[in-house]
């Protein structure tokens, strides 16, 4: 029994210290030609990088970066000295080492304990490598001198080095489905869509084509996986998406950024940074019409209680924020505010009588207003037969300045001040920058707001054209 006994308790003890050896993360990594020194761990969150820990460089290049506590999985950037870096993987193996000489990462590091690290670097290998034979056949192809036959047989190299590339990634994902390099290399792929669909006429359809693409956009995407937040991958999609693929039109991007909200649900922390990029995307959007997908984002999501994890500074920043420009939505009727003349006599904005109110906030010391005058006193002159009006609302303090600054411009404008802003005008109008431009329609609602000075033009014309266009109703 005794004998037993010690076979039994030596297991027990091994079986303990397995076990503890694969707690934490124990990451050792040799740098050739480094010695004495100092290299840093960062790591990808979104777009950005932020440093991890720091690990001494001893005398024979080692470093090692280690700890009790397991590392947020995703892809890690090792930094030098020398601001030379290169990245690794950190997944469900984090104890592992990498020999590396920094002058030929990927033509050097080896990894023991780590197959994701050498699926990386493989892949990076074989990437380098067909992306130099790329870089030679493409000199070639660019020679004018290149013969006909020639010019064929390069194309069909360059097509069957990306298939190689491909099918490299098809088979790192067909070995181990769940590795973070896996999610990655699908996450970057676009969709597979069917061939262009055709309209009844025999037409292309790009318009389906491209609703396809939308609607199919996110499917290589594992929104139940928030390693990805630690890869450029996903903050790289939602990007696109949202800036280039999408019409801007604050309707399509308001159903858009619900349904990819409701995918991100998947996982807490995607939905946390789903919502967090839309929100600041949107609030410093200079697409026109933005604004209108941050309120929706504040009043659906924020003040919904669906953000739990902001605190009640931010809420309330949020809140305050989104109800400055909930009045100034496009499509709404302007606010109303009066103003003072040269002559000191009141002028209200709505009893202005205008087809199209061009309504100009600007300083005689703004080098951009400067800029912007001149373009908005040809766009008048072009239009003022259209029944186009501009409302100059100078806001500075000083009434001496503006009225000598007035000289300049046109006296066909109604030109307006209110110095010590008793109207509210600077709230009233969201004026923390100028120039800036509204357009209102005859019934003073907001057709255009930030539009830059030498689209003024255009945009009224092509507004003109579209309510011509339009169906007179009785």
């Amino acid at each position: 029994m005794s004998r037993f006994l010690w076979i039994f308790l030596l297991f027990f003890i091994l079986s303990q210290g397995c076990g503890q050896a694969k707690q934490g993360h124990h990451i050792s990594i040799r740098l050739e030609g480094l010695s004495n020194t100092e290299c840093y761990l960062a790591y990808h969150f979104g777009n950005r990088q932020y440093l991890k820990d720091t690990a001494r460089v001893d005398q024979n290049g080692l470093a090692v970066f280690q700890g009790a506590e397991a590392q947020p999985p995703g892809i890690y950037i090792l930094v030098l000295p020398d601001q030379r870096n290169f990245e690794l993987i950190i997944d469900s193996h984090q104890h592992f080492s990498m020999e590396v000489d920094p002058d030929d990462v990927i033509g050097s590091a080896t990894f023991e304990g780590s197959p994701g690290n050498k699926a990386f670097y493989f892949y990076l290998g074989t990437l380098r490598e067909k992306s130099m034979q790329r870089q030679t056949w493409q000199r070639e192809m660019n020679d004018p001198d290149t013969p006909p036959d020639r010019l064929d047989t390069l194309q069909h190299k360059l097509e069957t080095a990306d298939k190689k590339v491909g099918s490299i990634q098809d088979s790192l994902i067909a070995r181990d489905p769940d590795a973070l390099l896996s999610k990655v290399f699908l996450a970057q792929r676009d969709p597979e869509l069917p061939g262009m669909p055709l309209t009844l006429n025999g037409v292309q359809d790009r318009e389906r084509m491209h609703r396809l693409l939308t609607w199919h956009y996110f499917d290589n995407i594992d929104f139940a996986d928030e390693r990805l937040l630690r890869t450029p991958v996903y903050h790289s999609r939602l990007r696109v998406f949202f800036n280039n693929v999408l019409m801007q039109h604050p309707d399509t991007v308001i159903a858009e950024a619900d349904r990819v909200l409701e995918k991100a649900r998947a996982n807490e922390e995607v939905f946390r940074y789903t919502l967090w990029f839309l929100t600041n995307h949107t609030e410093v959007s200079q697409v026109m019409g933005m604004d209108g997908v941050f309120v929706h984002l504040v009043d659906e999501y924020y003040l919904k209680g669906e953000a739990p994890w902001v605190d009640e500074a931010t809420l309330l920043r949020l809140e305050q924020r989104a109800g400055n420009l909930r009045t100034l939505l496009l499509g709404k009727e302007a606010p109303d505010v009066t103003l003072y003349d040269t002559a000191g006599d009141p002028v209200s904005l709505h009893q202005v009588e205008a087809d199209y109110l061009i309504v100009y906030f600007w300083d005689s010391e703004c080098f951009y207003c400067r800029e912007a005058t001149p373009l908005v006193r040809e766009a008048h002159q072009r239009l003022s037969d259209k029944g186009v009006k501009v409302l100059a609302v100078n806001t500075e303090t000083d009434s001496s300045k503006w009225k000598e600054a007035i000289k300049d411009h046109p006296s066909a404008w109604i030109h307006v001040n209110d110095t010590r802003n008793i109207s509210g005008f600077r709230d009233a109008y969201d004026i923390y920058a100028i120039p800036t431009i509204f357009i209102l329609d005859a019934r003073k609602r907001i057709l255009a707001k930030q539009i830059g000075a030498s689209h003024i033009e255009n945009f009224i014309r092509q507004h003109m054209r579209q309510a011509s266009s339009q169906p007179q109703t009785q």
